[in-house]
């Protein structure tokens, strides 16, 4: 699935599917020997769209850019970007690397901030690098991320230094580019492996002539090892120019006081070398059905796509582009509804697949349909997926096929708008971004609402038929074959073996699609008499109401304004994973996915969904340590509808022998997967080996997984589902009074019920003291993973969790000064702590660092001497104030999220009440931890004695000692 155009903008080289906005207005620089540029223009200054009317757009005359939007989630924050508009295909053959290397250099020195500053910088005035300063390098953009903790002149000030500084002052100093060399290749390793060996393989083939598959991010080796200041310069000044960046501010700020900043650091600006011509990426002529093939062992699955390119023409945005787009992407919408009915099925080959269209990098035009199967069903796959396409393509579509579709985009248009007052400032952000990039308007959602829905509302069947035709009218498929399908040692060759049973599924003949009957829910009959409360507990400070039904109901309440029109519950009942019988190991990672395929007992899932067209509410099943618990959202109209969805899950649950059959087969390629993976090892060994071999945690060995059967898991769930005490928490945008007639209406007229059973089972986790696991994996990746870990603690000492995550912070931090800015021999280093909320006493505290297989020793040496310097030595102030500073600016946001007083605060609290003091003391505890404190926790927890060690590499081999 990744290696297709449509997913890859989820690998690290991708990131963006953006491309610079077009660039209009002469503007000539003061030299004879550097070309004339143009001033850029904005994307709705060539268009019949209006931006979102809340931006403020400003452009000076060097050419240097920004957009302003006041946002006031979350409070105080504001979120900075500097969108440069380069990235690797903007490198010649001799720079191939370095738009990503000089991403990473703009963090190594610069104007205002020595080496090693910057970092250390960010944490002082409460920013966490990595989650609140990070930047990512695409193939026409490099953008640097700043989440300021305040949104003050002096703040915004301090933030735009940093931003002025990327722009134009790296100092890129050699000993810098040595060391940050290292740390490219350790990175380059890191993101290495089967699924992006395949999509390399795969764009070669899509784009042939082009050089977008000839100029991935990360670049080539042999270039990134030679680089040297010169180089880096020359490309830093060529493309690092004023009318190449775009300022994103968006947040809690005064935009007039901003815009006053913006000017003064940016309207003078200069060109510091000749600009360059923006690259011609080449042709893309695809003529007639052509196939490609690529075996990858150590894939989990085999992939197939049926898929079209062709060279993207460019225009402005429109009303009428957005609108084909729109329409486009219903016919897309449509035929997934079909495939996901198709995956549910017995006789099905594939366990997943989709269906997508699009523009990519505003250079290519596809479109795609791709499953994912088991290797012996590849040609089944294919050609279900072929006759699938083609009977769109031949019939169309059916009446209640696409009432179902325009009813979920009208109802998206409308929630929408009704949440836009309570938007994230990131993710909105990232939105701005993406339409500059991608030369489109920036609207809001009331805009959005009012243009579309009509446009919506009208569409009618030949409408969409036209526009998946239109989609799909190109000369050629692209048949591609790529996974752990071995199609070697026959006569014909594997292209021509695909290609074979693509034209073979074209000649067969298709029957036109029907109506489907309509779907009726709620289908039960109504509750009898509601449950009545026993008693009534407020907490105004808090803004909690607690109500306890006489069958036992926990209602816990909170209503908030924190995001308009949401409402999120959480039922929870049972002891969850911790009560998995010892005989049944991977009970509860099959379990949880089973009922959530399989739907309700009258109702298969697809059917569910059917039902629900255009509402907002949903639930899904899941399984913690302590607990199982459905989860649902809502919009703040369908509460009833929520209700009504939980009833229903727990009275007519859902085990269906065909979501049990998928979910056994996605799990057989996700152990096949983790099995050739350094990270998956962890997964299927490392995990249990940490918890003295508990199958409870990570995956069991496949054989018992293997052997579970659709009997366990009805027998485990259905018990607590039927006859143990449930806890409701409710957080949101909602009425009290309502919701509590709800819950008595639906919940409270349930029987009486038992108190929960804590987990019956005599052995606990045990933390493996001084004990060495090596893992060697059959893979041919060249990397490496080391963990030291140390036993911690449970959960319930919050004071001392805490500390213990700061302890983690700090660690933290020394592993990135050390092994990655030092030694430069890894990409990202890091510790944490992981309590338990379900096991006394259980809780392990780690170092991850993945490295190339010839460092293991040193690396496992260094972490451990790290730590000994640590107990030794003890902790700082200043890294004590640089580690719990963004911490605490990280609480204020948490505070106002809906999900945080859901499940940290009100979930669990019936049986552990002490959480709702965990809500008052948060702030004052952090701020009252002491550097004496942390180093005496270091010698503590920290013993290299106690210190398990976990070694993996290739080849495989299990020793342990």
């Amino acid at each position: 699935m990744y290696r297709s155009l449509r997913f890859s903008i989820l690998f690290f080289v991708i990131l963006s599917l953006l491309s610079a906005a077009s660039l209009q207005q002469s503007y000539a620089f003061n030299s004879a020997d550097i070309i004339a540029v143009s001033l850029p223009k904005w994307p709705h200054e060539e268009s019949d769209l209006l931006p979102d009317p809340g931006l403020v757009y400003g452009r000076f005359p060097n050419g240097f850019r920004y957009v302003l939007l006041k946002n006031a989630e979350p409070k105080d924050r504001v979120d900075i970007h500097l969108d440069v508009l380069a990235g690797s295909l903007n490198e010649t053959d001799q720079e191939q690397g370095l738009a990503h290397f000089l991403e990473h250099l703009l963090f190594c020195g610069s104007t205002h901030f020595k080496p090693g500053e910057l970092v250390k910088y960010f944490q002082s005035i409460g920013m966490k690098f990595g989650a609140d300063a990070n930047a990512h390098t695409g193939f026409n953009e490099t953008v640097y991320n700043i989440l300021l903790p305040d949104g003050n002149k002096e703040s915004l000030e301090k933030g735009l230094v940093v931003i002025k500084d990327y722009a134009e002052g790296a100092f890129l100093l050699e000993d810098e580019i040595k060391r940050e060399m290292g740390v490219i290749l350790a990175e380059k390793r890191t993101r290495d492996s089967a699924s992006y060996r395949t999509y390399v393989e795969t764009l070669k083939f899509e784009l042939p002539e082009s050089m977008i598959s000839r100029r991935l991010p990360i670049g080539k080796e042999e270039i990134i090892k030679n680089a040297h200041r010169g180089l880096l310069k020359g490309f830093y000044d060529a493309w690092y120019r004023p009318e190449k960046l775009i300022l994103i501010m968006v947040g809690d700020f005064n935009p007039e006081v901003a815009a006053n900043l913006v000017k003064e650091k940016f309207s003078m600006l200069k060109h510091r070398a000749a600009a360059r011509t923006d690259v011609d990426t080449g042709l893309i002529e695809h003529k007639g059905n052509k196939s490609f093939y690529h075996y990858e062992k150590e894939s989990g699955s085999t992939s197939v796509s049926i898929e079209t390119v062709h060279k993207a023409l460019p225009h402005p945005d429109s009303f009428a582009f957005q609108k084909k787009k729109l329409i486009g992407n219903i016919a897309d919408s449509i035929i997934q509804h079909r495939i996901d009915v198709l995956v549910s099925k017995p006789d099905t080959p594939f366990t997943s697949a989709s269906i997508g269209s699009g523009t990519y990098l505003n250079e290519v035009e596809y479109t795609e349909i791709t499953a994912k199967c088991g290797p012996e069903s590849w040609s089944k796959s294919l050609s279900l997926l072929e006759q699938t396409l083609r009977r769109a393509l031949e019939y169309g579509f059916t009446k209640s096929e696409l009432e179902r579709v325009k009813k979920d985009y009208i109802a998206t248009f409308h929630n929408a708008a009704k949440r836009a007052s309570t938007r994230n400032s990131g993710i909105l952000a990232g939105s701005i971004i993406r339409a500059l990039n991608n030369n489109q308007v920036f609207q809001s959602p009331e805009q959005i609402k009012l243009l579309y829905t009509p446009v919506v509302s009208e569409l009618t069947l030949k409408d969409v038929h036209n526009a998946l035709k239109a989609a799909w009218a190109d000369d050629h498929r692209l048949v591609i074959v790529t996974g752990n399908a071995d199609l070697s040692g026959h006569d014909a060759s594997p292209e021509e073996i695909i290609l074979n049973a693509f034209n073979k599924s074209s000649s067969v003949e298709l029957k036109k699609p029907v109506e489907m009957q309509d779907v009726v829910f709620p289908y039960l009959p109504e509750p009898g008499q509601p449950g009545k409360a026993a008693t009534t507990t407020r907490l105004p400070e808090l803004n909690i109401v607690q109500v306890e039904f006489k069958n036992g109901l926990r209602l816990n309440m909170k209503r908030t304004d924190f995001k308009a029109n949401q409402v999120l519950v959480k039922l929870s009942f049972g002891s969850g994973r911790s009560s998995e019988p010892l005989e049944l190991p991977g009970l509860a990672l099959l379990s949880e996915d089973v009922v959530n395929e399989s739907g309700l007992g009258r109702l298969d899932k697809e059917s569910v969904n059917r039902a629900l067209a255009g509402k907002t509410a949903s639930i899904s099943f899941g399984i913690s340590e302590d607990n199982f618990f459905f989860t649902g959202s809502s919009s703040s109209g369908e509460i009833e509808l929520l209700f009504q969805l939980l009833y229903a899950h727990i009275i007519d649950p859902g085990y269906r022998e065909d979501a049990f059959r998928l979910v056994k087969e996605r799990f057989g390629q996700s152990y096949k997967s983790l099995s050739h993976s350094i990270d998956g090892s962890m997964v299927l060994s490392g995990n249990r080996f940490l918890a003295g071999g508990d199958t409870r945690f990570g995956f069991p060995p496949y054989e018992a997984f293997n052997a579970l059967t659709l009997d366990n898991i009805r027998s485990w769930i259905d018990k607590p589902l039927k006859n143990e005490q449930m806890e409701l928490s409710i957080v949101g945008d909602f009425n009290l009074e309502e919701v509590e007639r709800l819950a008595g209406k639906y919940l409270g007229a349930l029987k009486k019920r038992n108190p929960v059973k804590m987990a019956d089972r005599a052995s606990k986790p045990l933390f493996p003291v001084s004990r060495n696991l090596e893992l060697r994996v059959e893979t041919k990746i060249p990397k490496a993973l080391v963990v030291v870990a140390y036993p911690s603690s449970d959960l319930w000492n919050i004071s001392l969790t805490r500390r213990l995550s700061v302890l983690a912070d700090v660690f933290s931090e020394r592993l990135r000064e050390k092994i990655r800015e030092k030694l430069g021999v890894s990409y990202s280093p890091f510790a944490y702590n992981r309590p338990s909320r379900a096991y006394p006493g259980y809780g392990v505290l780690f170092a991850f660092v993945h490295i190339s297989p010839d460092k293991t020793d040193l690396v496992r040496q260094e972490v451990k001497n790290i730590v000994s310097e640590l107990c030794e030595k003890g902790v700082t102030p200043e890294e004590l104030k640089r580690a719990v500073d963004p911490t605490l600016t990280s609480i204020k946001d948490m505070l106002k999220k809906n999900g945080y007083w859901l499940n940290t605060v009100l979930s669990g609290s019936a049986g552990h009440p002490e959480q709702l003091e965990w809500c008052r003391t948060i702030m004052k505890d952090y701020a009252s931890i002491t550097d004496d404190e942390i180093s005496n926790l270091a010698v503590k927890y920290l013993k290299n004695t106690d210190a398990a060690t976990i070694i993996i590499t290739p080849p495989k081999q299990e020793t342990v000692q």
